[in-house]
């Protein structure tokens, strides 16, 4: 009995069954990773206080372009890999994938060093004030060090499920979480060093997982290998290019949860950047479902983009968005219905004006579940059929143009608080431009014409 290839489950096996080996792994990974995120949270919020919980949250943004550079690089480069597996180039597969860790580790190198020597101008970036500007410079200084690592472990992450292992890059993702959560309940919960020890704890965590990662590729059965890179480097222009709607959704998180904590920090103080901190964890746990949708999508679109086989990218694409859009049903749901359990889960009772203020913070946000998963889809289908100007379009609209100008004419009109309706209308609106975009490019038109350029190039 013949045994069959991982990729040529791919591009034969059951569109249900092949979907759920990519996208379970693939959530249950970036589930892992939110909730280190939200163990952190939970362990500074309970054991520090709500000013050290703010003062984690002022670091978002720079986290989130760290990642949106690093995830660009990657996804832009792991969609070109994967097309070269559909086409079995493995070498030349291969060589994106070594160019790909190169480039992030380059990138994350240069990124530690300026923030390890303008620490200060940083945190003062950031909107640190003097009541956080100290705890935000230990934090900073600290996990700067493991940039290189934490991006090489972000990266073949990605690498791993586009090889066919998202399995080994779930159990990754898991090792990260539970290093990360044993090292918090002992550095922070035991031996009390605050968020010196939140940082300590992410960093290391995430070397023992980019170690743990690097086994698989150096097995035997492995079709992406490091080698000697070959050839120009401008394909990794093409994959910043093809991945920079995952740039856009990340960093641009990063500049709205920014101008959030600025009109916050503004308006009513620390409580009120703690209160958006614990939605934003909420917020960010929901998100990381619906990428894991969409991550676990990309490589069954790119590598049956390769193979020609316009039908079953669109069975996987219905699964997709449909997967999406249940989970973001139940979790509306559970917003609607538990806001004071979830919201005291983060702090201690003496904070009752924090919770009551994270409460009506979620009143006003759940309705973005409703239509973030979809367009989060949409855009990992766009990626892999490397239709790099729609995916970017959903980004630009979703994540960075539309919140940014409904935040500040909302503001101006009626107050701090109102800011968060900018979210969910902001996906609303995407969602219109996003049904706009795929009616345009469905699968087998943009198949139909790369199989034409190919005979007439013949």
């Amino acid at each position: 009995m013949s045994v069959v290839s991982a990729e040529e489950q791919m591009i034969t096996g059951r569109p249900a069954k092949e979907f759920t080996r990519f996208a379970v792994p693939a959530v249950l990974g970036l589930i892992s990773i939110a909730s280190a995120s939200i163990v952190d949270g939970i362990f500074v919020g309970n054991y520090v206080g709500s000013t050290a919980l703010a003062a984690i949250s002022l670091i978002t943004p720079m986290f989130s372009l760290f990642f949106g550079v690093v995830v660009m690089l990657t996804v832009g480069a792991a969609v070109i890999a994967g097309k070269f597996i559909g086409e079995r180039r493995y070498a030349d597969a291969s060589n994106i994938f070594t160019k790909a860790l190169i480039s992030v580790v380059g990138v994350s190198t240069l990124f530690a060093l300026l923030l390890i020597v303008f620490t200060p101008t940083v945190a003062k970036a950031l909107g640190a004030n003097a009541e956080t500007a100290e705890l935000v410079e230990v934090y900073i200084r600290t996990v700067a060090w493991f940039f290189p690592g934490l991006s090489l472990a972000v990266s073949m992450s990605h690498f791993l499920r586009v090889d066919g292992r998202p399995n080994f890059s779930l159990a990754s993702l898991v090792l990260i979480t539970l290093v990360n959560i044993i090292l918090d309940a002992l550095m922070i919960g035991y031996w009390g060093w605050g968020v010196w020890g939140a940082a300590l704890a992410t960093g290391i965590a995430s070397q023992v997982g980019m170690v743990f990662m690097l086994f698989h590729f150096f097995k035997k059965d492995a079709k992406l290998k490091p080698i000697r890179p070959f050839g120009s480097w401008k394909v990794m222009q093409t994959a910043a290019y093809n991945g920079f709607s995952e740039f856009i959704n990340d960093s641009s998180a990063g500049l709205v949860a920014f101008l959030c904590n600025w009109i916050l920090i503004t308006e009513i103080g620390a409580q009120g950047v703690a209160a958006f901190t614990i939605v934003s964890y909420l917020f960010f746990t929901g998100i990381m479902i619906f990428y894991g949708v969409g991550e676990g999508l990309g490589p069954l679109v790119s590598v049956n983009y390769g193979a020609r086989k316009p039908r079953r990218i669109f069975q996987f694409l219905k699964i997709g968005v449909g997967t999406n859009v249940a989970i973001g049903l139940c979790l509306a749901a559970l917003l609607i219905l538990e806001p004071v359990m979830l919201a005291s889960a983060f702090l201690e009772s003496g904070e009752q004006a924090t919770i009551d203020m994270t409460v009506q913070i979620i009143a006003v946000i759940w309705p973005v579940f409703l239509f973030s998963g979809a367009n989060i889809a949409f855009s990992g289908y766009f990626t892999g059929m490397h239709c790099a100007t729609q995916s970017a379009l959903i980004a630009v609209s979703r994540s960075l143009a539309l919140p940014l100008l409904l935040i500040v004419g909302l503001w101006q009109v009626t107050g701090p608080m109102s800011v968060f309706y900018a979210l969910p209308i902001a996906e609303a609106l995407t969602m219109v431009l996003t049904i706009a975009l795929f009616l345009k490019k469905k699968p087998h038109s943009i198949v139909w014409k790369t199989r034409r350029f190919a005979i007439e190039a013949q």
